[in-house]
């Protein structure tokens, strides 16, 4: 009889803490608390991206990382993405301005302020289009959207998990996620096709199957796309997780990946096919 791993049974009881959590954020509570949300693990994401650099060697200032990237999402929170590239330049200002005062090591100054920039752009920048979504002007298809968006992302995480660990023979990107195999791919977009499906005949009858099974697909192909980025990006600083704290998923960083290349993809879903 097959034994469930400790490191298995971690994942199922985080999610089942989390996802209701989540869900009544998203559903019952006003806009501000999802974005309060959002802030928190832009606050946790940016602090496990310096962890990151730092073992690469690179230092970078929580201060301007963290005022720019909450900035970012107010900006996005109140609609005003005029702002954004003015949160930008400031950053990219205090950052070098920060390097010529307190950097002693002239040799890393650019790769110090680069990542600063990535760092708030990958994190924040990325993450602040879930927060638009949910304070968009059809205040009704909000819950949905991000309900869908969840849906899709966690149904393709969970496919491409029990078909490769199941059926996989071939590595997809043996060099920088050894675990990862085209049937789990395969099985993964299998996965984001039905939540789709499953989303149209139960919470979102509205949704037109011609444009959202598209939709599906993407967000697993990017999906997949930026497991392997946070992946390359762990692998090359040399650690296995970006923090440990998530029981059985690591730190925000190991569940965002995924979610921040998608983020902008169901913004502008609903700016072209919802509304």
């Amino acid at each position: 009889e097959r034994q469930v791993k400790p490191h298995n049974m971690a994942r199922v009881i985080s999610a089942v803490i989390f996802i209701p959590i989540l869900l009544a954020v998203i559903w019952l509570a006003p806009p501000i608390v999802f974005t309060a949300l959002i802030g928190l693990a832009t606050i946790l994401g940016l602090l496990e991206f310096r962890n990151l650099a730092k073992h690469l060697s690179l230092n970078t200032s929580a201060i301007p990382m963290l005022a720019a990237g909450l900035a970012l999402l107010a900006a996005f929170h109140c609609l005003k993405f005029d702002l954004i590239p003015p949160v930008v330049a400031a950053l990219v200002v205090l950052s070098l301005t920060l390097q010529l005062f307190f950097n002693r090591d002239l040799s890393k100054a650019m790769q110090n302020s680069a990542a600063e920039l990535f760092g708030v752009g990958w994190v924040a920048l990325l993450g602040g289009y879930l927060v638009a979504l949910r304070v968009a002007p059809e205040a009704a298809l909000a819950p949905r959207l991000i309900s869908l968006f969840l849906l899709i992302v966690f149904a393709g995480d969970t496919g491409a998990y029990y078909a490769g660990r199941n059926f996989g023979r071939h590595k997809l990107a043996p060099s920088i996620s050894p675990g990862k195999t085209i049937e789990g791919l395969i099985g993964g977009l299998i996965a984001n096709i039905l939540a789709v499906v499953i989303a149209h005949y139960t919470f979102f009858p509205t949704l037109q199957l011609v444009t959202a099974i598209p939709l599906a697909l993407l967000m697993g192909a990017l999906g997949v796309i930026g497991d392997l980025c946070e992946s390359m990006l762990k692998r090359g600083s040399g650690v296995k997780d970006a923090a440990n704290l998530i029981p059985g998923h690591g730190g925000i960083l190991d569940r965002l990946d995924s979610i921040l290349f998608n983020a902008p993809v169901i913004f502008y879903y609903y700016q072209f096919f919802i509304r």
